[in-house]
């Protein structure tokens, strides 16, 4: 009986313990989010980003790094988290990338954008956190930067393509802080 009482004691113990650390853990790691271009880095405060009007609401079909471009055909490097990479600031081209290389069909129709978001000029703290609002101009493909454009595309899927309803796109080195 006490042997069943002292095992009952330890596994809860063990079970609080593994609690408690899954808690810190998760407090620890948290990362600015959601574009996660904004290069504010791994400082456990969260920044909301208010998507443009001129975007559709809906998850795009494809972000990622822009790659090459061929006539009206771009391939944009599909994101894919990289959480075990340490000391890799958040949206830079070592941190975005990593997935598939995905086709995308830019048609007349094709609405393409420039995101001209613009970053505080000081780094967003407990206290004083407001939302950035998004920003975004026409923009054209002949602006794309290979390995330097972060592209989202909304549209259809065709077999392994996508057709491009909506493009928008920014330079991450428009994107830090002045």
């Amino acid at each position: 009986m006490r042997n069943k009482k002292l095992i009952l004691i330890v596994l809860a113990l063990v079970l609080l313990v593994g609690v408690a650390a899954f808690l810190a853990g998760s407090m620890f790691n948290r990362a600015v989010s959601p574009f996660g271009l904004i290069g504010l880095g791994r400082s456990g405060i969260s920044t909301d980003i208010l998507s443009a009007e001129e975007l559709p609401k809906t998850q795009p079909e494809v972000s990622g790094l822009f790659v090459e471009r061929q006539d009206n055909i771009i391939f944009v490097q599909a994101s894919q988290p990289n959480d075990d990479i340490r000391g890799v600031e958040v949206g830079s081209p070592a941190d975005v990338g990593g997935g598939p290389k995905v086709e995308v069909v830019i048609t007349t129709e094709t609405i393409i954008h420039h995101d001209t978001t613009h970053l505080p000029s000081k780094r967003p703290t407990i206290d004083n956190n407001p939302p950035i609002q998004q920003t975004v101009e026409d923009g054209t493909l002949d602006d794309l930067n290979d390995s330097q454009s972060l592209v989202m595309v909304w549209g259809r899927k065709s077999g392994d393509r996508i057709i491009a309803e909506v493009l928008v796109y920014s330079n991450p080195a428009y994107l830090q802080k002045p």
